[in-house]
């Protein structure tokens, strides 16, 4: 086991292949995008779970994971960035112990965008994080995702 988080979900293992191959994994199920600008990381306080989170989400029906990732960098962060990275996928076990697997993307910039939150939002607030200083709760399993994929 490479993480566990406070929810009970458990990063299980890092699968290194192509994009195209995601497809031979069955229950694919979320996508990651995380987001540098510069030498930081966009995360977002989520306010109903009380911590700060990478940008994920779930991958709806007839979606590419990849267009999950895109789509939920912008409902989360207001960031509209198309320029991703596929950099693998996770096995992870949720709280319940079913197996899934989460893909993950890498995207960057040059400035944050603005971001204005309004009721329909996930996230709180967004912030640059530079993975040391520290702002509180952040989930352990996307700390180990962003540190196996961006070093």
């Amino acid at each position: 086991m490479l993480a566990r988080n406070k929810s009970g979900w458990k990063l299980i293992e890092y699968i290194d292949i192509p994009e195209e191959d995601i497809k031979q994994y069955r229950n694919v199920t979320g996508a990651y995008a995380i987001l540098r600008v510069a030498d930081k990381y966009v995360v977002g306080y989520n306010g109903w779970r009380k911590q700060w989170e990478f940008p994920a989400g779930g991958i709806d029906e007839g979606e590419t994971a990849r267009e999950a990732a895109i789509r939920e960098l912008y409902e989360e962060t207001h960031q509209k960035n198309e320029m991703l990275e596929f950099k693998g996928l996770f096995k992870v076990e949720d709280a319940k112990g079913n197996i899934k697997y989460q893909a993950v993307f890498v995207c960057y910039q040059e400035e944050l965008l603005p971001f204005e939150h309004s009721d329909n939002d996930e996230m709180n607030e967004l912030r640059l994080w530079d993975m040391q200083e520290d702002i509180g709760y952040v989930d352990e399993c996307d700390v180990k995702i962003v540190q196996m994929v961006c070093g």
